[in-house]
């Protein structure tokens, strides 16, 4: 069977977003109901007199995270948090698609939330901002823009020599981070919580790297050639860590153990 063919692809995108329109929608209202009430709390409740802003900023750091790390780096592992049961691993393995077909379409599950996300964020916001006018309990202004001017602020007050290093430390270390927990994903069978067992050997293996090696460098400090180094091994890990997954999903059997071995 060919590994990758487009019109079966769009079939079983089809179907996937059919089958798990209910976990959608679900993901929706979570996040609209959970990110309103955080809002209220920190702008309405929780809130500082004559200092509104600092409400505001934690509910951005609050939504920073949820999309830092519970999407761009954890999301993997939500790969088959919308699947209950044995019936519906069973249906997805008998589908009339390829094995690279079935991972990719699993993979892009938190690519999926990402949009759903962003509305019940946006939601979230105008909500808070209509219900402080209509309290009028302190001036009400939107979080997104307090998002953007946060991230815009920090980015220009960062020393040169900082960007170098954000693109060529932080976001392949992001990266490797995203690509260990897809095989987390695959080779832990706890659907749910699979990132909890993923994080704890990423705790484990960061723990032997720094009793291993236990040099390090500031940014600012790093020649060029240990950026060009960390980008190598990176990128090496990355590619090796979903070449394994993608392996382990091949393997996956509907009836298994805590492990997909």
């Amino acid at each position: 069977m060919i590994q990758f063919n487009l019109n079966r692809f769009a079939k079983l995108a089809k179907w996937s977003l059919t089958n798990d329109m209910k976990y959608h929608v679900k993901s929706f209202w979570q996040m609209l109901v959970i990110l309103a009430l955080f809002f209220m709390f920190f702008t309405m409740v929780f809130r500082t007199e004559g200092n509104d802003l600092q409400g505001y900023q934690m509910c951005a750091f609050g939504v920073i995270s949820i999309f830092v790390f519970t999407l761009l780096i954890v999301g993997p592992s939500l790969m088959f948090y919308s699947m209950e049961g044995k019936h519906d691993m069973q249906t997805l393995l008998m589908l009339p698609a390829s094995n690279f077909e079935k991972y990719l379409m699993r993979y892009a599950s938190w690519l999926i939330l990402l949009p759903i996300y962003l509305v019940g964020f946006l939601g979230a916001d105008l909500l808070q901002y209509v219900a402080h006018l209509v309290t009028g309990q302190g001036e009400g202004m939107f979080v997104a823009s307090v998002v953007v001017n946060g991230l815009s602020r920090m980015w220009a007050q960062m020393p040169d020599k900082m960007h170098g290093a954000l693109v060529h430390a932080v976001i392949p270390i992001i990266l490797w981070l995203h690509s260990f927990y897809a095989l987390g994903a695959t080779f832990f069978r706890w659907r749910k919580h699979n990132w909890v067992l993923t994080t704890l050997a990423l705790m484990v293996l960061v723990g032997l790297q720094a009793w291993i090696f236990p040099y390090s460098v500031s940014a600012e400090e790093a020649p060029t050639t240990d950026f060009i180094l960390n980008d190598v091994l990176c990128a090496f890990w990355t590619v090796l860590n979903f070449w394994l997954s993608y392996r382990l999903f091949c393997r996956r059997q509907v009836i298994g153990k805590l492990v997909n071995l």
